[in-house]
């Protein structure tokens, strides 16, 4: 009986090891703001009063991949969260996806890299790459990676994971958006159009 015993732990142990997930935090603080840039250069934290951007109107999509990657397309799209809809100062600039957030499959312990990218969702855009292609609206030109990132999730009790923003070495200070298109695209545009009406002139 006491040998049966044993064994029941054991499989329940090694079952336990394969069902564990590492985790992620999926969250800043208005510590490490989202915060946007208008066309006339002023930059605001996202919900804050004056701010082009208001609470609940902005996206963050998170993806992670293996250490050293640098584009997005070498990376797994793992979910998204929307801005703060409070309106107090503590909210303002702060989203949450979770913390601890799952990531499935993955290996407790492990290192990854991890990427955000956030977009204003006011003009329809459901997808980063929605937002790259729409004619208006505000996103991150491109997502900002954190690299030798160590998963949560190991132990008993599970282990929490590391803030993914902050000031250490792999961490995000915060994101800005800018305007789609930026002001310097439209001047390069516009200084574009003229050359070509100055050119068919002579």
């Amino acid at each position: 009986m006491k040998k049966l015993a044993t064994l029941f732990a054991m499989l329940f142990v090694g079952l336990g090891t394969a069902w564990a997930q590492g985790t992620i935090a999926f969250n800043n603080s208005h510590t490490y703001p989202l915060s946007v840039r208008d066309a006339g250069g002023t930059t605001t934290i996202i919900g804050a009063p004056g701010s082009p951007l208001g609470p609940a109107s902005v996206r963050v999509g998170l993806w992670v991949g293996p250490n050293g990657s640098t584009d997005v397309s070498q990376m797994t799209f793992i979910g998204l969260a929307t801005n703060s809809a409070g309106s107090l100062t503590i909210f303002q600039g702060a989203f949450s996806g979770g913390n601890p957030f799952t990531i499935t499959p993955s290996v407790p312990n492990s290192q990854v890299a991890f990427a955000f990218a956030a977009w204003s969702i006011s003009t329809g855009a459901l997808t980063y790459q929605d937002a790259l292609i729409a004619p208006q609206g505000y996103y991150t030109q491109t997502p900002s990676f954190g690299q030798n990132y160590t998963l949560g999730g190991f132990g008993t009790p599970a282990s929490l994971p590391a803030d993914t923003f902050g000031p250490g070495a792999g961490q995000l200070p915060g994101l800005t958006l800018v305007p789609v298109p930026e002001p310097s695209t439209i001047v390069l545009g516009l200084l574009g159009a003229a050359a070509l009406l100055l050119r068919r002139r002579k």
